[in-house]
């Protein structure tokens, strides 16, 4: 018989699988130990309504399963009492948890970025070997192009993986149980079909391309057991478990697989699925997994350099430990191999919606309004039974008088028998009805209500359950804040342990097996988007009040760009209702009459403008030339005209004085008066309005 076909594995691999197999019972038992998933259980049957009370009596999937195996059509135990499960954690849980979900995951933006590293001070040395200015300027561009590829093709990764939607399960899970899993990036076969031209026949066919590509998923924390050291970061531990459930099909479909060991594979077929651990229960009492289902256990962790290579697996450095994976099916080790990411990291992350000191699970919801949860049902319950008991009266009975049908029980039309010796029936026969304290226990559970809001600091309103908004818009922004704050912390949360350490692992993955060149790079991400995004839907009352004032253009907003905003917050694709560019194009080349008619006004106001000003031009070298032709025919009134002009604030720019004074001797010349009323041609202006001459009679 030939090694390939032995049903058990050499003695050399079982030494590293029994080293496996003791880490896996390790972190079992240390997760079993912490008590944490007793509070799940807790929490998953509070967010179904089921406790000790109405257990029994609860519409699950096992009490179900009972009555049909053992043909029981009705309850033989009857209640007694009230077990009503006013459930308000199911809620709580649901609102919280879509309201962080629309406001981390928005459909036209992501909470990560890829931005180029500050290029360091450089001595002018390093920068004349850079090419100088240009040469570094050139190098900034280059990263920054380099930046936006590398972060289309994770954005794209995500997307193939509906980075959304596991996003979404991981935050229910926090907010139901307090912890969230989410693992990636991770190998995993995509086939995408693709249409290809014969260039020769002009012939078109449908090829098929499978490529190994990164991927995202959800994992149920049911299903995860980190190092029971690792405290409150999985990351700090030794390694990490995960369990999956896989039918025989599935299992059959690794034979052949690269990486994978055949033999094992067929003998765990051929044994049939096997159990770690007893199968769990769902909250309703549904089985988790089915019998006909195989347990594969995933392990990322560290692992002894010898142990590595007795099973193939070469370790390229001498370092004693290294950082690897293995696969472990029926206890039998399927695959094993080296770290897909050479930074040895693992592929998980835990979102805690509220942290517990020295563990990586979180407190959820759920947990937080137990409390309330109980008080509420206690005071249901309490209410229930006082209306069943006041809704009817108490009958006392007493010596000589029985019922006829000897039933004591009260019934309608019911015949009573009294003795020969009762005078008045009424003296044994009474009844009374016990007090009504539905008021008092109305206000506890109105009491509990408003204490749950404060528990959770989910406010009833911004959940949609009450309409108690405040009457004020500021008291609106102030409730809004105040309930901001709760999930500013969770976004932290969500851009420390899952945003940056998810998305730099993509990154590790690109640089270390893309084959484009031209993404590849020095960079930083950038993830505190997320608390912008909470911030941007708490401010969405704000800007509506900016929308009306940017209509007035003195105060420098611009309408468009606040549109846009207003509908991003509300979770809204600005681009859908956005002009095109062809469009928008052609609406700013059209003409506006008002913006026409507006410019037409314009130019006539310039040419008046200009002819005023050509008109005065004109008059005053008129009333200049008038003047020096009086003063050529009278020099005596030179000194005089100086003097008024000096009077009026008059400048020479000439030497002074503008009119020089006549000749000693010169005679004055007789000037004939001009009567004609066209003399000067504009008289009616400034003083000279009805004056013929400067001349005095």
């Amino acid at each position: 018989m030939s090694p390939q076909d032995q049903d058990l594995q050499e003695p050399e691999r079982s030494t590293f699988l029994l080293s496996l197999l003791a880490k896996r019972k390790e972190a079992i038992s240390a997760r079993t130990a912490s008590g944490i998933e007793t509070e799940w259980e807790e929490d998953e049957e509070h967010y179904q309504g089921i406790d000790d009370a109405n257990r029994a009596f609860a519409a699950t999937s096992s009490n179900s399963t009972k009555r049909w195996a053992t043909n029981e059509r009705a309850r033989t135990q009857e209640a007694v009492r009230s077990r009503v499960f006013l459930n308000i954690t199911a809620p709580y849980v649901d609102a919280a948890s879509a309201r962080v979900a629309d406001m981390l995951l928005p459909t036209d933006d992501r909470a990560w970025a890829l931005k180029p590293t500050p290029i360091p001070r450089l001595s002018p040395i390093e920068v004349e070997q850079m090419g100088g200015q240009e040469g570094i300027e050139q190098a900034i561009e280059q990263a920054k192009l380099a930046a936006e590829a590398m972060q289309g093709e994770i954005d794209d990764c995500l997307v193939e993986s509906n980075w959304h939607g596991e996003c979404r399960a991981v935050i229910e899970d926090a907010a139901r149980v307090g912890s969230g899993v989410l693992k990636g990036p991770y190998p995993i076969k995509r086939t995408s079909r693709v249409v290809r031209t014969d260039p020769a026949t002009g012939a078109k066919s449908f090829v098929e391309v499978i490529e190994i590509k990164p991927g995202t998923k959800r994992i149920d924390c049911w299903n995860f057991w980190p190092d029971g050291a690792c405290g409150e970061s999985i990351h700090n531990g030794s390694g990490t478990w995960e369990r999956e459930y896989l039918s025989a099909k599935q299992v059959s479909d690794m034979v052949g697989m690269p990486g994978y060991d055949k033999p094992a594979i067929m003998a765990a077929l051929k044994e049939g699925p096997s159990t770690t651990s007893e199968a769990r229960q769902a909250a309703d009492g549904s089985l988790v997994r089915s019998d006909e289902q195989f347990e594969m256990w995933i392990f990322h962790g560290s692992a002894d350099a010898d142990d590595l290579g007795s099973v193939g697996v070469d370790v390229e450095d001498e370092t004693p430990i290294a950082s690897a994976m293995a696969v472990i099916l029926n206890d039998r080790l399927i695959k094993c191999s080296l770290n897909v990411l050479d930074s040895g990291r693992f592929p998980y992350d835990v979102l805690a919606w509220q942290r517990r000191p020295g563990m990586p699970w979180g407190t959820g919801v759920s947990r937080r309004i137990r409390t309330i949860q109980r008080i509420l049902n206690g005071s249901v319950r309490a209410m229930m039974d006082n209306c069943g008991l006041s809704a009817g009266p108490q009958i006392v009975i007493g010596n000589g008088v029985t019922p006829a049908d000897g039933n004591f029980n009260i019934t309608g039309r019911k015949l009573w028998r009294a003795d020969a010796d009762v005078m008045d029936v009424r003296g044994a026969f009474h009844a009374f009805v016990p007090p009504s304290v539905q008021a008092e226990m109305m206000s506890i559970i109105e009491w509990a209500m408003r204490t749950a809001e404060d528990t959770t600091g989910m406010p009833a309103m911004l959940q949609g359950v009450r309409g108690d908004a405040p009457d004020t818009l500021g008291g609106m922004q102030l409730q809004n804040n105040n309930a901001s704050g709760v999930l500013r912390r969770l976004a932290k949360r969500f851009d420390d342990y899952v945003s940056e350490p998810h998305v730099t692992r993509y990154y590790d993955w690109m640089m270390q097996h893309s084959d484009r060149e031209d993404i590849k790079g020095d960079f930083q991400i950038d993830v505190r988007a997320s608390s912008a995004l909470v911030e941007r839907d708490a401010q969405q009352q704000f800007l509506q009040t900016l929308l009306a004032a940017s209509v007035n253009p003195a105060y420098g907003l611009d309408p468009a760009k606040l549109a846009t905003e207003l509908l991003k917050g509300q979770r809204y694709d600005p681009k859908r209702v956005q002009y095109d560019p062809e469009r928008l194009a052609q609406m700013q080349q059209a003409s506006n009459p008002v913006d026409e008619a507006k410019a037409g006004l314009l130019k006539a106001q310039t040419r008046l403008a200009e002819t005023t000003a050509v008109n005065k031009s004109v008059e005053g070298m008129f009333s200049a030339t008038s003047a020096a032709n009086q003063i050529a025919m009278q020099p005596s009134i030179a000194p005089m005209a100086d003097a008024m002009l000096l009077s009026a604030g008059f400048t020479d720019a000439n030497a002074a004085p503008a009119i020089p004074a006549a000749e000693p001797g010169a005679e004055a010349m007789d000037m004939p008066n001009n009567t004609s009323p066209n003399f000067p041609p504009n008289p009616a202006v400034g003083m000279d309005a009805g004056i013929e001459t400067g001349m005095q009679e």
